[in-house]
Order: structure tokens, then C-alpha cells, then sequence
């Protein structure tokens, strides 16, 4: 932390000027550059190194199966296609670990964001699940934000896209309403509390945390539930990067709702 500049009129007691970073600092500045080298080294492999045996084996059981089809039983071609799936599954992980790690290394400015604009392109790109279970999405008027717009499109996408994905039996509805917290407090700055709230099939509260923990899923009906479970971890590793915290409420069929804050643009 650099120190205050020590300011006197009076030169008998004015103290010397230091505008230095301390070695503590120095050390944990070094660090970081340190781990954010490590993490860019990680993306390179997840993204290169590990995709290149993976394309290799799909494409050989392809082929197999391809070349040799006529010739293996409905068992033989039953274990092939496990094979492609299980193929498939670890291809999404790969893909959605890549976007988490991503994450930390990601060099955009923060730049104003209209957040009526994010959603808006969010509803657009989830607009054939909404027409088909007719969901309802109520929206209070957004804020205007400082932050990484990528990075709000895939919270918000994340979000919305759990809400309609674990709907109940009812008409899924989908309510994001907003209020500010701590406005006109001169020793405190400002944030937003936003709330996506569903009428889905909700979970058990003691997972209110768990939820949010690297491929963590509640459910195992991969049929009925696609997606690996990363999706809450990179909501909450946005938030916390914008300086904000994120936590859930729900109940076992009785609906869910996320909370997250950021801070006022000020």
C-alpha cells in the first residue's frame, strides 16, 4: 500500500515524503504476476494441449464405427456410442473450465455497461427456450454499470439460462428485481442488490454454498439437466471480480432466487 504524503507548512516539522511500495507489497504484487502467469500457462493447456487427444479419439471411434459398423454387434456399437458421449461430456468440461479460467486473465477495461442492453441480448439468445415453455421474464429497470460487458452477458446468461433449464410443472416465470443499498452514506460507497427469482424446482438449502463450487451439480439426470455444473462458479468469480458477493435462497419446489451485488457507478 503506498503511504500518504506527509504534508507541513511549518518546515521544522515536516516529515520526509516516501511514495515507495512497501516490500510486503512488492512480494504479494510479484506473486500475483506470478499466479496470473501460471493461469495463462493453464488456459494454453486446457485449450490446446488436452482438446488434441480428445478430437484424436472421437474421431478414431468414428471411424470405427464407421468402417466397421456392418461387421460388430448391437452391444459392440452400444460401448462405441458411450464412448462418443463420455467424449462428448469431457469436451464440455474442457470448454467450460476453459471459460472459467479465463476469467482472471481477461484484459478488457471496465467500461460503462447498460445492463437493460445485456439483458435484452440475453432474452434474444434464449429466446426459443422462453417461446417454448412459455416462461415469463418480468425485468425492473437496470443500471448502467461499470464492468466488463462479456463477462455480464455470461452471468446474466448463467442465470437466466438455470432459471429455464430447472422449471417445475408450472409456467416458468422469472422475476429480476433491483434495489440500492448504502445510497447517500458519505463513509459508505454505494451498490446495487439484484434478485433473479424463479418458481422452478427449487433445492435443498443446505447446498446454498456448495451450489457455487466447480462442476457441482444437484441433479444427475444428465438427460433431463445438461450442463457440467460450472456455471454458478463462474457467476460468482465475475461477481467477485467486480467487487461484489453472490449468495441463493431456496427451497425444495418451492422456487429459487440469486442475489448478487455490484457497485454503484459513481
Amino acid at each position: 500500500m503506498e503511504q500518504p504524503i506527509q504534508t507541513d507548512n511549518n518546515p521544522a516539522n515536516r516529515q520526509p515524503v516516501t511514495t515507495g511500495k512497501c516490500p510486503e507489497e512488492e512480494l504479494l504484487n510479484n506473486k500475483l504476476a506470478e499466479l496470473t502467469k501460471e493461469m495463462n500457462q493453464f488456459t494454453y493447456i486446457v485449450s490446446h494441449d488436452l482438446q488434441a487427444p480428445l478430437r484424436m479419439i472421437t474421431g478414431f471411434l468414428e471411424l470405427l464405427e464407421k468402417k466397421y459398423g456392418d461387421k460388430l454387434d448391437e452391444s459392440a456399437k452400444q460401448y462405441i456410442g458411450f464412448a462418443v458421449m463420455g467424449a462428448a461430456k469431457m469436451k464440455n468440461l474442457i470448454f467450460d473450465l476453459l471459460e472459467y479460467s479465463r476469467l482472471s486473465s481477461d484484459t478488457n477495461e471496465f467500461v460503462e455497461v447498460d445492463l437493460n442492453v445485456i439483458m435484452q441480448e440475453v432474452k434474444e439468445k434464449f429466446l426459443p427456450a422462453i417461446e417454448e415453455t412459455g416462461a415469463l421474464i418480468t425485468v425492473d429497470h437496470l443500471p448502467v454499470v461499470m464492468a466488463k460487458k462479456a463477462q455480464m452477458v455470461q452471468l446474466f446468461q448463467h442465470l437466466i439460462g438455470n432459471a429455464l433449464k430447472f422449471f417445475s410443472a408450472e409456467m416458468p416465470e422469472i422475476i429480476i428485481t433491483l434495489r440500492e443499498e448504502n445510497a447517500g452514506l458519505p463513509d459508505r460507497k454505494g451498490f446495487w442488490v439484484f434478485a433473479v427469482k424463479d418458481n422452478g424446482i427449487g433445492f435443498d438449502p443446505a447446498f446454498a454454498e456448495k451450489i457455487f463450487i466447480v462442476f457441482r451439480r444437484l441433479f444427475s439426470d444428465e438427460t433431463k439437466y445438461s450442463g457440467t455444473g460450472i456455471g454458478l462458479a463462474i457467476c460468482k468469480k465475475i461477481i467477485g471480480l467486480h467487487g461484489g458477493t453472490i449468495w441463493a435462497e431456496s427451497a425444495v419446489g418451492k422456487g429459487s432466487t440469486f442475489y448478487f451485488t455490484l457497485p454503484v457507478k459513481l
